[in-house]
């Protein structure tokens, strides 16, 4: 790795720098491992018992925050009103939120008011430092709802993961460009953001094999994946599982249970709503 600082290096030893600055990410997102198990079971029990999952923090911790709660009603086709986030500051005009209100502990409060959360909820709070106040007051107003909290920070034993049901504490040391936690520690916080939804929905049945057999079909490019999953997951041609999902009105849930049962769609459909995974619709018509 390139020495020496930033502004006097060349444009190929400044991204060597900076890609070097970030190879332990990996290393970092896995000693959480047993967290990251823990967390996922919390937010798969709370998300089947009926419960929102919510994500929160500020900064750029609140942005992948919010980032990763954008993606989770398409991927996995959850109805949007299971999910909820908040940036610190974030208005209509300004989603990104303001850095400003970082320190504002009474709007982390007012926001948990603000988006319902209840003890049914799960809420992650997400912040590098483990230490801000706006995030630690939402963690506090959260707690007192009885809401299972989930922390996920980049340093050890601070006062977030102390309030937290699970704290994932992935630990990524100082910056190549001091100050700023937008490289490996967001870089971070986003492996385990995603590795932490991931799991928790494959564990809520939304994931058979390895396909999103929920994945809401919203434009062509995601009509053409579930044609390629359904193929995949059942074993059959493009224009037999293109069939499928006409009869089973584009749900590759149905059209899989559909095509691996014989059934037809309207009775997959049936069979597929009252089992949580398709293993088990399909072993249920067996």
């Amino acid at each position: 790795m390139s020495e020496g600082p930033l502004d006097l290096l060349g444009p190929a030893e400044l991204v060597d720098r900076l890609i070097s600055g970030q190879e332990h990410v990996a290393a970092a997102v896995r000693a959480t491992s047993a967290d990251l198990v823990r967390a996922a079971e919390l937010m798969a029990t709370l998300f089947l018992a009926g419960g929102r999952i919510v994500l929160l923090g500020a900064g750029t911790s609140g942005r992948l925050a919010a980032m990763e709660a954008a993606e989770l009603p398409g991927t996995f086709g959850i109805p949007p009103d299971r999910v909820a986030a908040k940036v610190a500051g974030a208005t209509h005009d300004r989603p990104g939120g303001s850095d400003s209100a970082e320190d504002d502990g009474e709007l982390g409060r007012a926001d948990i008011v603000e988006l319902g959360v209840a003890g049914t909820d799960v809420v992650v709070v997400v912040a590098a430092s483990g230490t801000t106040p706006y995030t630690l007051a939402a963690a506090e107003a959260a707690r007192a709802v009885g809401a299972g909290l989930i922390a996920v920070v980049n340093v050890a034993r601070s006062p977030l993961a102390a309030l937290a049901d699970v704290a994932v504490e992935a630990v990524t040391g100082p910056e190549v460009l001091l100050g700023s936690t937008r490289l490996a520690a967001g870089s971070a916080q986003k492996v385990a953001l995603n590795t932490l939804t991931t799991a928790a929905m494959v564990r809520a049945g939304r994931v058979h094999d390895r396909f999103m057999v929920d994945v809401v079909p919203a434009n062509a490019k995601l009509v053409r994946r579930i044609g390629d999953l359904v193929a995949e997951a059942c074993g059959v041609d493009a224009g037999t599982a293109a069939a499928a999902l006409e009869h089973c009105a584009n749900n590759p849930r149905v059209a899989i249970v559909h095509l691996l049962t014989g059934l037809p769609p309207e009775e997959a459909a049936r069979r597929a709503a009252a089992h949580l995974t398709v293993r088990d619709a399909v072993g249920s018509a067996g």
